[in-house]
């Protein structure tokens, strides 16, 4: 007899940057018996932002999340949502880091990922930030992507010219992952 897994639970968090957000996130989950897979956490401008998942044990729900969490809200100022999702895992792990670098101007993350996105590449994560110094920034950004076989190496040319960056893929060892 195999024992039913429980809920899947997806946490976002928004808010001012202090000390002890991560702390009390993950406590309030714990507290529940849940346990993180996956998590993203950065700094944006001042701003906390937070993405987690987590399994919680048989008999937790999504609600019974965001009821734990609700305090660690309050009284951190967060905007936090919860939200249950199905545990299905990705058909195609990624299997590349496309870098970008070049001159900042508006549009270069809408048109990598929009013509990447035409080509059936899936973005799995994305970073971008300012390099350089103030006299002479550089626009930064990472792409981990599943590439669904499609052979990267033409539509990165013809985007680095028509974004004058400079624009590559690196084949990514699983395990590194």
């Amino acid at each position: 007899m195999s024992e039913k897994k429980g809920t899947i639970v997806v946490v976002a968090a928004v808010g001012r940057d202090q000390p002890g957000i991560i702390a009390a996130l993950t406590g309030a989950i714990y507290g529940l018996g849940g346990n993180l897979d996956d998590a993203t956490m950065t700094r944006l401008h001042g701003a906390f932002a937070a993405m987690v998942s987590a399994r919680m044990p048989q008999g937790r729900s999504a609600d019974d999340v965001r009821a734990a969490l609700a305090p660690v809200a309050a009284d951190l100022g967060l905007a936090i949502t919860v939200q249950a999702v199905d545990d299905v895992r990705a058909d195609a792990p990624p299997d590349h880091l496309i870098t970008v670098y070049g001159a900042d101007k508006p549009g270069i993350v809408h048109t990598v990922t929009s013509r990447l996105a035409r080509y059936g590449v899936n973005i799995t994560d994305l970073d971008t930030r300012m390099a350089g110094t103030d006299a002479a920034p550089v626009y930064v950004m990472l792409i981990e992507v599943a590439s669904a076989k499609c052979d990267l190496t033409p539509l990165l040319l013809a985007l680095g010219e028509e974004l004058n960056v400079d624009i590559t893929a690196h084949p990514l060892d699983s395990e590194a992952l």
